[in-house]
């Protein structure tokens, strides 16, 4: 088998029969250079901030144990609490079924949402990663149910397309999450280790990646409620489904770029389709941050 690297313009781009790494390529180069020329002060972060960059970009993810301090696990629980509320009682659903509920516009509508996202310790490493200032570009936060259906979506292995080179998420759980309670599972190096005519495929079953990539590379990502997790979702992943306990969880997407979207992925999605945030929220954002802001809109 063919193995694609880095280095390698057909690692990267949309799947299907259209791919093309070159195009995916030239449109993140273009758009990290205008982050780069319009924000050129951020460019280096903190010691840990480059290490925990550097661990991604070598296996793709990255554990901070303990990373929210005292204050900011009281946030996340009245977090976890407006989620319960929202879908025990069908308010600020954007979707629900058996298997899962997804918040509508989370940052808009969980109170104090904002504070967690846009916190310098949280950004930095991400600076760190893109090598210049990203912002977020979308935010799920959903609640898996523990139900005997079979899996759906993303509770398959897939990649995402938000961006078609590197695509940098924050996973935050909102309750301590072991091996069967649904842990966000990742395929450790493959956003840098590819196989040829991988975008003939979207999801891929367990046995085939553990074939591929070899059983020990297949990690469920276990954490406890605190802790923080990156994952370049240009990898393959997928949120296991529970089998012990229900799951709440936010993902937070930081790009250099609005989201893409449309066929193939191929266009940015339109300024009405982004995500949105409270202007009083966005005016309590530390300065230094405002630009972690930027795809959204102020409402």
């Amino acid at each position: 088998m063919k193995w694609l690297g880095i280095k390698d313009a057909d690692l990267y781009g949309f799947h299907g029969q259209s791919h093309n790494g070159q195009e995916a390529v030239k449109y993140y180069n273009d758009k990290i250079t205008g982050r780069k020329e319009t924000y050129p002060q951020y460019t280096k972060a903190s010691a840990e901030a480059e290490k925990a960059a550097d661990e991604i970009k070598a296996s793709g993810f990255h554990k901070i144990e303990r990373f929210f301090d005292d204050e900011q696990k009281n946030i996340l629980k009245g977090i976890e609490q407006t989620i319960i509320n929202f879908t025990d009682n069908n308010i600020n659903l954007k979707k629900k079924d058996a298997s899962m509920a997804f918040i509508n516009q989370p940052i808009l509508n969980i109170p104090n949402l904002y504070k967690i996202v846009f916190n310098k310790d949280l950004i930095d490493p991400v600076i760190s990663f893109y090598g210049c200032m990203p912002a977020l570009s979308s935010i799920a936060v959903r609640r898996s149910y523990l139900t005997d259906t079979a899996p759906v979506s993303n509770q398959y292995f897939h990649r995402d397309y938000n961006s078609l080179v590197k695509t940098l998420k924050a996973v935050i759980y909102l309750n301590d999450v072991g091996e069967d309670d649904g842990p966000f599972t990742y395929v450790a190096g493959s956003p840098n280790k590819m196989f040829d005519n991988w975008w003939d495929y979207h999801y891929l079953n367990d046995q085939t990646l553990q074939e591929l990539y070899g059983e020990e590379n297949i990690l469920p990502l276990t954490a406890n409620f605190g802790d923080l997790l990156f994952a370049n979702t240009r990898g393959w992943h997928k949120g296991a489904k529970p089998q012990k306990k229900e799951r709440l969880a936010i993902h937070a997407c930081f790009l250099i770029h609005p989201e893409l979207s449309g066929p193939l992925q191929r266009q940015e999605s339109p300024q009405e389709n982004w995500f949105q945030i409270n202007k009083e929220d966005y005016e309590n954002i530390p300065d230094g941050l405002k630009p972690a802001a930027d795809f959204l809109i102020k409402v």
